[in-house]
Formats: C-alpha cells, structure tokens, sequence
C-alpha cells in the first residue's frame, strides 16, 4: 500500500513526526491503512491486512501503535456494538452512527443536520477542542430482520480475503 498524503498534502512521515513519534516502517504502514480504510478496522483486521507484507508485526505492536495514534490525534476509537476497538483514521471532520441491532458503523457527514453551536468550555474549567456526535440508530438491514447480531461477519470475511 502507498503512503498517501492527507488533505493538507502531508504524508504519514511527516504527520508521525508532526504528532512527535518516530517515524518506522510498522507505524507507516499501520497509519496508511487506517487513513485510508473506511470500514472502521479493529486491531486484528489491520495486523491481518498487513501480516503479509509485515510478517514480523505482532499484533500487540497494533495495538500499541493505534493507541499512541488515537493519544497524538492520528486516528480515533469509535465504540462499536462488538466492543472491540475499532479506529478511524481519516481526517474529515464527521460523526458516526452506530446500529443498536448489527454493531455496524457509518459515517455521517457533518453539515447535513443543523446543530447547536459548540460551547467554548464546559463546567469544572473543560475548554472544548472538538465535538463529535455519535448517533444510536437500526440500520436498514436489522428494520427488515436481515442482519446478524454482532453485524461484522461478512465484513470480517472481506477483510481477510
């Protein structure tokens, strides 16, 4: 996979370094896969995705490695209804809404709903950085009885195939 460069045109290097981490092979593979998979990806599906091409990262390196990326702003945990952690990595602003019935997570575009303006700080002196909403929903799939509980399998065999 290629190191591509987010929507300010600074590559992954360069955004470890700006996020002060060491720039190294793993952390550079690992960034470039969660910025650009769309799916959300747990820990297992990135070391699997990248097993091949990495044959020596373990899967602790993974999650150590998402962790240090969720503390620097590189990607976010997003909660999920299979309590696994899951990130994401891109860098546009968006929401999420999670099935209450499946787990499965979509992205929401920020500006299609009108929201309340963002208060510049909160009570006991919490200065607001970001917000970001997560919306409870049933998926169309669950409203027709179609989904599976826990929802990630078919996405589980997409991404180890």
């Amino acid at each position: 996979m290629r190191a591509q460069a987010d929507g300010n045109g600074v590559g992954p290097a360069e955004r470890l370094r700006r996020a002060g981490l060491r720039v190294t092979a793993a952390r550079l593979a690992i960034l470039a896969l969660v910025a650009a998979e769309r799916r959300h990806p747990t820990a297992e599906q990135v070391h699997a995705a990248l097993h091949e091409a990495h044959p020596s990262l373990s899967l602790s390196t993974v999650y150590e490695t998402l962790e240090a990326f969720v503390r620097a702003g590189l990607c976010r945990r997003v909660r999920s209804g299979d309590g696994l952690m899951r990130v994401d990595g891109t860098d546009v602003d968006h929401d999420h809404a999670v099935c209450r019935g499946c787990g499965r997570i979509f992205d929401v575009e920020r500006g299609r709903l009108k929201l309340p303006a963002v208060p510049a700080r909160l009570p006991r002196g919490l200065t607001v950085g970001a917000v970001r909403l997560e919306y409870d929903v049933i998926c169309s799939s669950c409203l027709r009885g179609q989904a599976r509980p826990g929802g990630q399998d078919k996405e589980k065999k997409r991404w180890l195939s």
